[in-house]
């Protein structure tokens, strides 16, 4: 009596293997993903704190992240409107008396992505200070309509909003 497989047992069991990776993986990515912007949503979070903090002391907000009493990597005594982590640059982009715009680009190794299915950017805007995260394709998108992994990341929600 023989031992062993035969080749076609083994093709089975390959292709299901197989079948398994190809439905696993995509979830996976999504899942890391959505780990990943995390870090973005916390980290703009505190930075809307900290502005929240700046605008009672001073009546403004600032786009000087290096004025904020938070600790961002990269923010010394310098002017710093720009800040790279990891895997996200995050950048202040506007400031009023009763407005503050920031986003946070995904990036990897500090670098923006500027295609794929991991380019998207979270925008926070405090609006009278009325706090709104949005995932978008483009820190500078204006649609209404939203990328695959910005409705992840958002938990379904089509606009991107993140509660």
């Amino acid at each position: 009596m023989k031992k062993g497989f035969t080749l076609i047992e083994l093709l089975v069991v390959v292709l299901i293997i197989g079948i398994l990776s190809a439905v696993a993986l995509p979830q996976y990515t999504k899942a890391v993903e959505k780990s990943r912007a995390t870090e973005a949503i916390t980290l703009l979070g505190n930075l809307a704190n900290a502005e929240e903090i700046y605008k009672m002391s001073t009546g403004s907000y600032t786009t000087d992240l290096s004025l904020l009493d938070i600790q961002l990597p990269g923010v010394g005594s310098s002017t710093v409107s720009t800040v790279s982590t990891k895997n996200f640059v995050i950048t202040a982009t506007a400031a009023s008396a009763t407005t503050f715009t920031a986003n946070a680009t995904r990036a990897n190794g500090g670098t923006a992505i500027t295609s794929g299915d991991n380019k998207y950017a979270i925008v926070l805007n405090i609006n009278n200070g009325a706090i709104t995260r949005t995932c978008k394709e483009t820190a500078t998108d204006t649609s209404t309509t939203t990328t695959a992994m910005c409705k992840s990341i958002a938990n379904g929600n089509a606009q991107g909003e993140i509660k």
